[in-house]
This record gives C-alpha cells, sequence and structure tokens, in this order.
C-alpha cells in the first residue's frame, strides 16, 4: 500500500502508527515487510502552465482573452525533486492499494489528484481516501486507515477544488493583464479579494462621506412612596427614543404623578456560544490578543499537527457530528480532570445528542467544530496558551446551561406622555458563571439590567427630566476581526440580506495579506484603509466591461455556482471573461488623475 501525506510531519505521524522507517535510497517510509510505503508532498507539487505554453502569442499582453482548450500542470520548480520522488512511488504502485493522506479540505484532495494525474494514472479503483477531524495519534490514524473510503466519494471536492484552481488562474491571468493594458500600470485581480477590496472601499467612502448629526434622548427619573426608583425613556408618538430636537415641553412633567399602563414580565433565555470554526476563533483571538488571522492559524495549525491537542482547525462548522457524541463526553471527562476549574461546568454541561447546539449533522460541513482533544503539553508558549485555552474554556461552555432571567418591561403615561421602563432579574446565570476569558455579551441598553421587583406602580412620581445630547457615529473600518466577518457572511449595497460567504474558512485569511501585498489597502494601526492605487484600481475597474470583478453580490454566485455545479460555474466564468476583454480598453487618463493625487499626498506626508 502506497499513503501520500501533504507534509512531511504528517508522514512521519503515518511511519509512527505503522511502524514504518525511512529508507533514505527510496527518500520514503517503508514497513519492515516492504508492505507499505509512506511519500509526502509539500504543498502543491505543481502549478498550472504558463500562457505560452499554450499559445506562443499570449507572450504578448494584448493577446485576450486567454482560456485554454484544456489545462496543462508544471512541476513546481521549488519542488521538483520532491514531485519525482511521489510520481516515481505512484508509478510504481499503479496496481496496488493507494491511500489519499493529505489535509482531509478541498486544496488537499486536489493536491493529491495532481500528483496522481502527473503519474497518469487513470484507474482510482484501488484508490482510497483518508479523512479525519481529529489529531493524527497512532490511534485515530490506525481507525482512519480502516475507515478509509473510496476516493469518488470525494469527486464533488475534487471538482470544486480544481474548477476553483482554474477559475482563479483564468480571472487573475486575463484580469490582471486588461488592466494593466487600460491603466498602463501594473494591476493585479483577482476573484474574490476584488470582491473584498470593493467592500472595504465601500465602508472606507461611508466613514468620508458621513456628515454626524445632533439628536437627543429624554431619561425620567421615577420614585414611589417607599424611595424606590427607577430610570425610563421617553418615547414619542411613533415609539422613537432619539430625537433630532429637544423637548423642553417635557420639563413641566416633573413632580407630576404616573399612571400604569403595562406591566409584562416573561422569560428569557440566552443559550452558551457555540463551538468554534477558524473564522470565529480568528474573530475572537484578534479581539482578546490583537493576532491577525495569518498568526492565529498558524498557532492553531501547530496545535493540531505538533502538538495534538485540538482537532483539525481548518473548519466551516461550530457544530459537531451526531456520531461525536462519545468522543466529547470522553473528552470532556479528560480535559475536566486535568484542568480542575471545569469540573463545575461539566457537571452541569447537557452531553446529548438532543443537544442540537452542539450535535447536528444537519449543519456539519466537511469537518465538526474544532474542539481541544488532549491537554497543553507544558513546553507552550504564552500565544499557543491564549489559543489553546480559547479553544477549551469554549468547548465547556458550549455544554452548558442556558442564562436565564426575567425581563420586564413597563409602560407609564405621564399627563398624555409615555415612558418605558425595562429591567431584569436573574434566574440562573448558567453557562455565564463559568466564564473566566472575556466573552462578548449581547447588546442591551444599560438601562435593561436595573431590577424593578420592589417598585410600586400605583404609587409612582416623574422626579426630574433628563435630556441627553448625543451624535450619530460613523461605521467603523473594517479589521482583521471584521473583515472575516463580513467575508463568512458579507452583504452589498445592493443586497441587505446575508449572501453567500466569499471564500472558504481555510483561505479567507489569505485575502488581505495579498491586498496588502499589491498596495491597494494598508493599515492605520488595527484598521484596514484603501490607498489611493487601490481606488484607481477601483475606478478604472468600474468604468470597464469587467466591472462585476468588483460586483460583492455577483462573486458571492459564483462562490454559490462553485459548490452546486463546478462545471457550469467555471463555463460562467469563461463566458463572463470572454465578455469582458474582447473590447480593447484606453482608460490611462483616468488613472492619471489618481497618480498625481497619490503623489501630492506622498509629499504632503514628507
Amino acid at each position: 500500500m502506497l499513503i501520500i501525506t501533504e507534509k512531511p510531519s504528517v508522514a512521519k505521524d503515518f511511519a509512527k502508527a505503522l511502524a514504518c522507517s525511512f529508507s533514505a535510497s527510496d527518500q520514503a517510509y517503508k514497513s519492515r515487510d516492504g508492505e507499505i510505503t509512506i511519500v509526502h508532498c509539500v504543498g502543491h507539487l505543481f502549478n498550472l502552465q504558463q500562457p505560452d505554453f499554450y499559445d506562443e502569442r499570449f507572450k504578448h499582453w494584448n493577446q485576450l482573452p486567454i482560456i485554454p482548450q484544456q489545462f496543462a500542470y508544471d512541476v513546481n520548480p521549488q519542488t521538483k525533486d520532491v514531485a519525482k520522488n511521489v510520481i516515481q512511488h505512484i508509478k510504481n504502485h499503479k496496481n496496488d492499494e493507494i491511500l489519499i493522506a493529505t489535509d482531509a479540505d478541498r486544496e488537499g484532495e486536489i493536491i493529491a489528484r495532481e500528483c496522481l494525474l502527473a503519474s497518469r494514472i487513470s484507474d482510482y479503483s484501488k484508490i482510497k481516501r483518508f479523512w479525519v477531524s481529529q489529531a493524527l495519534t497512532p490511534e485515530v490514524i490506525l481507525e482512519g486507515i480502516k475507515n478509509a473510503k473510496p476516493s469518488y466519494q470525494y469527486d464533488d471536492i475534487a471538482e470544486q477544488g480544481f474548477a476553483r484552481q482554474k477559475a482563479d488562474w483564468l480571472v487573475g491571468m486575463n484580469f490582471t493583464r486588461f488592466m494593466t493594458n487600460m491603466s498602463g500600470v501594473l494591476l493585479t485581480a483577482g476573484r474574490v479579494q476584488t470582491a473584498i477590496l470593493s467592500a472595504i472601499n465601500n465602508r472606507c467612502e461611508s466613514i468620508e462621506n458621513f456628515k454626524s448629526e445632533k439628536y437627543y434622548e429624554h431619561y425620567g427619573n421615577f420614585s414611589d412612596n417607599n424611595g424606590n426608583e427607577c430610570i425610563s425613556v421617553f418615547l414619542d408618538e411613533n415609539e422613537n427614543t432619539s430625537f433630532p430636537n429637544p423637548l423642553e415641553k417635557l420639563n413641566y412633567l416633573s413632580g407630576k404623578r404616573a399612571s400604569l399602563i403595562s406591566n409584562k414580565t416573561e422569560e428569557k433565555k440566552i443559550n452558551p456560544p457555540q463551538l468554534y470554526n477558524l473564522n470565529d476563533l480568528q474573530k475572537e483571538a484578534f479581539r482578546l490578543y490583537g493576532f491577525s488571522a495569518e498568526i492565529t492559524l498558524q498557532i492553531v495549525q501547530k496545535l493540531y499537527e505538533e502538538y495534538k491537542c485540538v482537532s483539525y482547525p481548518r473548519t466551516p462548522s461550530k457544530v459537531m457530528g451526531e456520531d461525536n457524541l462519545q468522543l466529547c463526553i470522553k473528552t470532556a471527562i479528560k480535559l475536566s480532570t486535568k484542568y480542575i476549574e471545569y469540573l463545575g461546568i461539566f457537571s452541569k454541561g447537557d452531553y446529548s445528542s438532543s443537544n442540537k447546539r452542539v450535535f447536528d449533522d444537519s449543519k456539519l460541513e466537511a469537518h465538526h467544530a474544532i474542539i481541544p482533544l488532549e491537554p497543553l503539553p507544558y513546553n507552550t508558549t504564552i500565544e499557543e496558551q491564549s489559543i489553546y485555552f480559547l479553544i477549551l474554556e469554549r468547548f465547556f461552555l458550549a455544554f452548558g446551561p442556558a442564562h436565564l432571567y426575567e425581563k420586564q418591561t413597563v409602560f407609564l403615561d405621564v399627563n398624555g406622555s409615555r415612558f418605558r421602563i425595562i429591567g431584569r432579574k436573574i434566574i440562573d446565570n448558567g453557562w455565564k458563571t463559568f466564564v473566566t476569558i472575556n466573552t462578548p455579551e449581547e447588546k442591551e441598553n444599560i438601562l435593561d439590567s436595573q431590577v424593578l421587583s420592589e417598585i410600586d406602580w400605583n404609587n409612582l412620581n416623574l422626579n426630574t427630566i433628563t435630556t441627553v445630547p448625543k451624535y450619530t457615529k460613523a461605521p467603523k473600518y473594517f479589521n482583521e476581526a471584521s473583515i472575516l466577518a463580513f467575508m463568512e457572511n458579507p452583504k452589498s449595497i445592493e443586497t441587505e440580506g446575508k449572501l453567500v460567504g466569499l471564500g472558504t474558512a481555510a483561505t479567507r485569511h489569505t485575502f488581505i495579506p495579498k491586498l496588502l501585498k499589491s498596495k491597494y489597502i494598508e493599515f492605520n494601526k488595527k484598521d484596514i484603509v484603501i490607498t489611493e492605487l487601490g481606488k484607481a484600481f477601483l475606478e478604472v475597474l468600474t468604468k470597464s466591461p469587467a466591472k462585476l470583478l468588483a460586483d460583492i453580490s455577483q462573486t458571492t454566485k459564483w462562490e454559490e455556482q462553485l459548490k452546486e455545479n463546478p462545471e457550469l460555474f467555471l463555463e460562467n466564468i469563461k463566458e463572463y471573461i470572454r465578455n469582458s476583454v474582447s473590447t480593447p480598453m484606453n482608460l490611462k487618463s483616468d488613472f492619471a488623475k489618481f497618480q498625481t493625487k497619490q503623489n501630492y499626498n506622498k509629499k504632503r506626508r514628507a
């Protein structure tokens, strides 16, 4: 049997589990009886060929569109020795069982299949797929090999991966050249990153064009005959609490008696936070520790690969599979014994298949949520500890009981003016009792926390009216956390509702570095702002037939189509390219004004 892994460290894990040793002559791990061979890749060993491979004319950038009839691959020069070794082993085992054990995601699937294509393997009947979410301990590896499935069951993932790869190549090659030809300046373009740049630009423009407006809120202080007090909010005839102008007439109400309109009490609950997916972990790590998305991924990847103390990190899921119940119970017992501060919440947790906030196959994607699996080793950095304990605490909290409270809403009338009073009384603090790491609270008005149970509503007087001037606030700039949230749940100017996410959990962290490298954006402390070059790029783009590339809703439609019908997705991308780049345009004069502005700003800063 030949086993193909994505990286050397994973090959080493498999070798340990299967009692294989490294053979220098074969550049592979081998079992003593020679029945098992383990080779590794180092990520992608192959790249799609450059345009001039398909036609010499494509050496010239004005030759568009570039749409090969059939795509071809070339060995990555940096990994040619590894590629040669992997191909040779595949050829040697073409009649034997082959186990694909690259990373269990879309990218890992095409890494392996590129190798199979390069080896001219046509018969996939003996090829199986190793696919697990747990850290690769010997026990997990042996169980995963035992449960390996026929490779054809992952054909859909492979088709999506290859379609995405080819589409991104087509968009990058065609529109980089098209934009450069139009502007006279090298401008790079990408299918997803350009939509993200457009969102950043929209946010920056909203902030730049924002004009703050003054408004007022009016608070009434009430007391009863027993000295109990409460704070209320004045409501206008449209039930608004905020007004453009102060209502001076309210002052005369001071000292007046109130009459009760209604008094409603209802039980409310706040469920515990769900388990982390990669995006949520990256957002929380940025909020709490200032870690970039890339740094967080590197850390959690190390926790998974090297320390084997957390599950597979590149996951979009916030739930576990229903067959993961016993795994979670065993893990909770083991880790609560080690970390006794979690014994309390463990004893109150709902570890049953009926807990759909945790166990839900209908919301499960290729991998389950990120969970801890083993205690953290002692020889770890502060940064590694920070990420691990985020995952650990979230794991226990997710099973915890709901936070229960009574919400009381009271409406009062004072000489025809209406006031609303809101309060709460905690019934059971639930999971919130056990929070040790700062977790964002639900957004609630500060008045909501007042306790109203002692108020005599039949003997209530309005003591004073306080008018508070306020100002409307501009939207906030994107940061690394909020841009990840946007990618996961994007909105466009044209579309208010939720759209299909941009990119995947495994790729979203890559787009900001790409935009930084192209100098389309920059950081102002933690804020992401568009540069003059980025503005110029979008200005030129939106004047061209290729303007849909900056349309967020269109990009999300492509993402949805990629999942549903990869072949149709790729054909639509090709058609879009043909329609967009076939008409030459000269927008160099439009671009020049931005260059002038950019040079002016540079001189000012100097």
